[in-house]
């Protein structure tokens, strides 16, 4: 799954958000029943499929024997906010209150791509992050042997 690109939404009454046709097809094809993850992450909402979840989850509980307080926090946090959803017929997943509450979404929201999973940003807060200075990451991205394609 590779979500890329970003879509302008709000929810509706109920807290349902519409997935762009694109998300919703790639969802689809690694998640045949619809069925979403959503939790916090970074103090975003993020979807990814269950099986990601249950790779995710497996990885945290074999690979980190002492984990620091900081990631036994974030792991508290995922944990918490964890729940799935179903695509319903109409391509909307539900966005139950305590995570629209803890992400801080209102209304108007920003559905942003991030490889193989999906945010969900408050409009104001997303707007926020593409008008910062960004710290320059090409001696990190240099480490990693990574090259931009130009």
């Amino acid at each position: 799954m590779r979500l890329l690109g970003h879509a302008h939404r709000s929810l509706d009454p109920k807290g349902r958000l519409m997935l762009t046709p694109e998300f919703r097809d790639q969802l689809l094809a690694e998640s045949p029943a619809g069925t979403v993850v959503l939790t916090l992450f970074q103090g975003q909402i993020i979807g990814i499929t269950p099986a990601q979840w249950e790779a995710f989850v497996l990885e945290l509980e074999t690979k980190l024997a002492a984990p620091s307080t900081m990631l036994q926090d974030m792991r508290r946090v995922a944990y918490a906010g964890y729940v799935e959803v179903a695509l319903d017929k109409q391509g909307r997943i539900q966005l139950p209150t305590h995570l629209r509450k803890s992400g801080r979404i209102d209304r108007d929201i920003v559905l942003a791509g991030v490889g193989k999973r999906f945010e969900i940003w408050d409009k104001d807060r997303f707007e926020a992050l593409l008008e910062q200075s960004h710290a320059d990451v090409s001696e990190e991205m240099a480490r990693a042997n990574i090259a931009l394609p130009f």
